[in-house]
C-alpha cells in the first residue's frame, strides 16, 4: 500500500493539501519514503483536483492530511483513495507509523 502526505519541508505533514510544495510517498512493500515536488502547487485554480489526479497515478491508496478541500476529497474517493486525517506539522514517520498501526489493530 502506498500513503500521500503533504509536506512543506520534507519532514513534517504540511497544512494543506492542495498547495503543498511537495508529497512524502511511503510504500509499506519496502518501506520506502520518497519526497516528490507537487507540481500543481502553484496553479490558479484546481491544485486540489490536481494533486489528487498526481497521487492517484502515483498508485497512492491511502492521503494522511490534515484537511483535504471538499473538491479534492471527491476526486480521491472516486479513485479509489481513502482519506486519514492527521495533524498539521506532526513528523512524516509519525504520522505513517499512526495510521499503518491502527489499521493493522482495525478488524
Amino acid at each position: 500500500m502506498k500513503y500521500g502526505l503533504p509536506t512543506d519541508d520534507g519532514t513534517t505533514v504540511g497544512k494543506v493539501f492542495g498547495r503543498a510544495r511537495s508529497f512524502g510517498i511511503y510504500d509499506d512493500g519496502d518501506a520506502s519514503l520518497r519526497i516528490v515536488a507537487n507540481t500543481g502547487a502553484s496553479a490558479e485554480h484546481g491544485a486540489g483536483t490536481g494533486s489528487a489526479a498526481f497521487l492517484i497515478e502515483q498508485g497512492v491508496g491511502v492521503v494522511i492530511a490534515p484537511e483535504v478541500g471538499p473538491k479534492a476529497e471527491a476526486a480521491l474517493v472516486s479513485g479509489g483513495i481513502r482519506i486519514e486525517y492527521t495533524e498539521e506539522g506532526m513528523a512524516l514517520s509519525e504520522a505513517i507509523r499512526s495510521t499503518t498501526s491502527a489499521q493493522k489493530s482495525t478488524p
